[in-house]
């Protein structure tokens, strides 16, 4: 997937992922992983999310990584979070509040080796084609601590009935890209109550919820 459809789609307003609140099931699942304050979770693709206020206010240090510029801009705005510190590298623009980090450009030149306690996964394996995911798994199972945790949030549904993203992600694609280095733990399967107009008009639409620990 080029970063040019992203960023159109962005440009478009076409961005039906993004919620208005928290989402649910980080709610309901996230502390089932026992975060404590001042560990680190990593949230690959995060636009503008407001999961990210949520973590912020467990007290860990939250680093998001997002293609667009934009969207990093418009989630400190909308959250009024000023000021925003911002420093660059060879291949990151790095805007910090408080304990929030969103790092902006390619999320596969992410270069961190066990260095986070948590990965928060809603939107981002589903958004990569078959041909991306594996190397997207390998940074996730590289940047894991020993024992540290993935809450992956996945859709499953018949990919003949709607082009992608999101992408249906069936069970055996989570147990060939991670099983080699985590345990996986299906927490929850059933159809998901509100995912936009898109997703909602499938009827076999199933939203998974796992929990990956890193061996």
């Amino acid at each position: 997937m080029e970063a040019s459809f992203w960023i159109k789609a962005w440009d478009e307003g076409r961005t039906n992922f993004h919620l208005q609140n928290y989402h649910e099931k980080l709610l309901e699942y996230f502390p089932v992983l026992n975060p404590k304050a001042g560990q680190r979770v990593l949230v690959p693709l995060c636009g503008k999310t407001k999961d990210l206020i949520w973590l912020h206010g467990l007290k860990l240090q939250v680093h998001g990584v997002e293609l667009y510029d934009h969207a990093v801009e418009a989630f400190f705005t909308e959250n009024k979070l000023a000021p925003v510190k911002i420093r660059e590298d060879k291949d990151f623009s790095h805007s910090t509040f408080e304990n929030i980090t969103i790092s902006c450009g390619d999320f596969f030149k992410l270069n961190e080796t066990a260095t986070y306690d948590f990965v928060y996964d809603r939107a981002a394996l589903v958004a990569l084609p078959c041909e991306m995911k594996k190397d997207y798994a390998k940074i996730i199972k590289r940047s894991l601590k020993k024992g540290g945790k993935c809450l992956l949030i996945v859709y499953e549904y018949d990919q003949s009935l709607m082009e992608g993203p999101p992408f249906s992600v069936v069970s055996k694609e989570i147990h060939d890209l991670y099983e080699d280095q985590c345990t996986i733990k299906l927490m929850e399967e059933k159809r998901p109550s509100n995912e936009g107009p898109k997703l909602g008009a499938l009827e076999n639409l199933i939203q998974k919820i796992y929990i990956l620990e890193k061996l």
